[in-house]
């Protein structure tokens, strides 16, 4: 019997999508399969709801054991039925509380209602000192008029977080007040999904930080995210640059006017721009120590035998992986044919070190 529990914990780092459901039968087959089962059923808890987070508070309550187990919460609440909430607003206002205040949270998401100002729950958090990932998803409410998705990043923000590693803001308004001169931020990944800055400049996150392992941005507007991208690359060293355009466009100014900041990328995946021969020099000439390139979307005008002159041009040594769009919007898109294909693979392979293709 000793074999099979010691097989227990193996079984289940066998699959990394359990849902909570099959876990928590599992905690019903013997005190061993209880012990390992909770400890991944409660590790990173979704709550998406405000009775949820009662019923969550309820149980850590009664069973005090299962709080160390959390290292991180997803709260994403939305407001269901008014009058039903107005009888428990008061108790599940406290459940959220006592969620934010639990010890050891290392990963926290903050969505639905608690994406609105979403600051004043921040600011609820009691050991602040701990958290490494915060994540503002607004996605919840985007179709909102009023009382949308906001968050204010002040100097009490910017200063409790000591070692926030992971920042990502999804469907939010933003304002971002300038850090004392003293500040110096940890974050080592910046993501940044169609949010609107109100004032201030994503850089001002990012203060005293040397080099930036990620720095993801999904827009609609490239005029505003090609400036503040620029003023990113300007204050610190980028080792990866995820940039998603989700409008079209016929002309890509982010590289007509880039800053020197590029050279210092490694990984550059552009999704949904406008990318023609000319734009793909530019990559090439401002870009030389790129290792991984990725292009993709239907924005992309640079034909097959265009892609094959790109490989074998003396631009560019550093690359040694290339993913494509397979096909050229001409327009329309339409995809390569195979002999196409094989002439782009071919020159892959010919190079003194081959790239690898996808």
């Amino acid at each position: 019997m000793s074999f099979v529990d010691d097989l227990i914990p193996l079984i289940l780092d066998a699959h990394h999508h359990w849902w909570p459901r099959d876990l928590a039968a599992l905690t019903l087959v013997s005190a061993s399969w209880l012990y390992y089962a909770r400890k991944r059923l409660y590790a990173h808890p979704i709550i998406p709801s405000f009775p949820a987070a009662v019923l969550l508070t309820r149980s850590l309550k009664e069973n005090p054991s299962l709080a160390p187990l959390i290292t991180g919460i997803s709260l994403r609440p939305t407001a269901g039925d008014a009058s039903v909430r107005h009888q428990s607003a008061f108790a599940e206002q406290r459940a959220i509380r006592h969620l934010l205040q639990l010890e050891g949270l290392r990963s926290l998401t903050l969505g639905g209602e608690l994406a609105v100002n979403a600051d004043v729950f921040l600011k609820f958090i009691l050991y602040p000192d701990e958290l490494q990932e915060i994540h503002i998803d607004g996605s919840l409410l985007e179709e909102r008029l009023t009382h949308c998705p906001c968050l204010e990043w002040d100097e009490v923000l910017a200063f409790a977080f000591p070692e926030l590693r992971r920042l990502r803001l999804t469907q939010i308004d933003v304002e971002i007040m300038l850090p004392h001169p003293s500040y110096s931020s940890s974050i080592t990944s910046l993501v940044v999904e169609n949010v609107h800055i109100i004032y201030g400049h994503l850089s001002h996150l990012i203060q005293g930080t040397k080099a930036l392992d990620r720095l993801h941005i999904t827009t609609t507007d490239a005029g505003v995210m090609d400036e503040e991208i620029r003023l990113v690359l300007a204050s610190c060293a980028v080792d990866c640059l995820h940039y998603d355009m989700r409008k079209d466009s016929n002309i890509n100014q982010f590289f007509v006017d880039a800053p020197d900041g590029l050279v210092s990328l490694r990984c550059l995946h552009l999704d949904g721009h406008f990318v023609d021969a000319g734009v793909l020099m530019g990559v090439a000439s401002m870009c030389r120590n790129v290792v991984e390139l990725v292009v993709s979307g239907r924005g992309v005008r640079v034909s097959a035998e265009e892609w094959v002159h790109f490989v074998k041009s003396e631009g560019m040594n550093s690359l040694r992986r290339l993913g494509l769009p397979w096909g050229t919007n001409n327009p329309p898109f339409t995809t390569w044919p195979v002999a196409e294909v094989d002439a782009i693979r071919t020159a892959c392979a010919s190079r003194k070190t081959p790239l690898t293709v996808w």
